[in-house]
């Protein structure tokens, strides 16, 4: 088995075009609609596109063939985890599952998923998401984190009305006619080839060369990037990320450009678990919040300093903001 994956390894010089197909936008007719968020009457919604897991195979699939790459699994349970589901307190667990994808003759990447154990289909929803976070640290499936989300009409369903379009750059042949993102400068490589949640294991080291200039300006805008986002996530959970995964006080301070690449991918996470924050905030009293607060044992929201504290405030909320007698207050 060893030998035939090794016959299926990338050539050092298609490294390159492999990763630049892989950053490329899924066709339109694969790309889905999710409302995250919904107004009070429920009449408007916020949407986000997203590829299924099968759009992410068959990429991988045509690009290095079925046994050009594979995909492990570690799964780990959380118990007597406590959660508001339909108006009631129940008693529960979770289920956390990392993946490490791994392209034969580049490099492997690996991504966390997490869903209640309770739900009827946690275990696909948490593969489905490690899955798509690892192969994002790859590039694929990488636009996606630059769409904020934009308001539409819903249905009686909570769909929305309309189908949505998607902008000329998220279109495969714009793409590759060079078009990207406002206020982008996708080169086809560097930090946009990582993704939330994902870590590397370093296998590119195999081809090492000497930092060019190109890199050392990658590395500058790796700083500019954690810096921009100190606002975002305020500065308590800021330096917390730096400290814990950075080993420093400043992004210029972290030597290592993969460990630059990780603190963003935090940071990035953290930025999108703050917005979740601040939407769900507007759908609860402010009662509501603090007892939450007081029940988990959290600092007040402008003191949260940890991912795992905030990831459990956001869930809290959004289980009592979707709860029968939050709809009736």
């Amino acid at each position: 088995m060893a030998s035939e994956q090794a016959s299926t390894s990338v050539s050092t010089p298609d490294i390159k075009s492999a990763i630049a197909e892989l950053e490329v936008p899924f066709p339109p007719d694969q790309v889905q609609w999710r409302v995250t968020n919904t107004a009070k009457d429920k009449r408007r919604g916020q949407i986000v596109p997203y590829a299924g897991p099968r759009a992410y195979a068959d990429r991988l699939n045509a690009l290095f063939t079925p046994q050009g790459w594979i995909r492990e699994y570690k799964i780990e349970t959380m118990s007597n985890i406590t959660r508001m589901k339909n108006g009631a307190s129940i008693v529960t667990g979770k289920i956390l599952l990392t993946c490490t994808v791994t392209i034969i003759g580049l490099w492997s990447h690996s991504g966390t998923g997490e869903q209640w154990a309770d739900d009827q289909n946690g275990m696909t929803s948490a593969d489905a998401q490690a899955f798509k976070r690892a192969c994002s640290c790859f590039g694929l499936g990488r636009y996606f984190y630059e769409f904020q989300g934009s308001w539409v009409d819903l249905d009686h369903n909570l769909q929305p009305k309309r189908i949505a379009s998607l902008p000329p750059w998220a279109i495969p042949e714009n793409w590759r006619k060079g078009m990207r993102p406002p206020g982008k400068n996708c080169n086809g490589n560097g930090f946009h080839t990582n993704g939330a949640n994902g870590s590397s294991h370093g296998y590119s080291k195999a081809y090492g060369s000497e930092p060019s200039a190109s890199a050392h300006s990658g590395v500058d805008e790796l700083d500019t990037r954690i810096l921009a986002l100190e606002k975002a996530v305020g500065p308590s959970l800021y330096q917390s990320v730096l400290r814990e995964y950075g080993r420093a006080e400043q992004p210029k301070l972290i030597k290592d450009a993969s460990t630059k690449r990780k603190v963003l991918e935090i940071l990035e996470s953290a930025m999108r678990g703050v917005g979740r924050l601040n939407a769900v905030r507007k759908r609860v009293d402010p009662k509501t919040l603090q007892s939450l607060l007081a029940k988990l044992q959290a600092p007040p929201l402008a003191e949260i300093a940890d991912m795992k504290t905030l990831r459990n405030v956001v869930f809290g909320l959004e289980e009592r903001a979707d709860s029968p007698s939050a709809r009736t207050a």
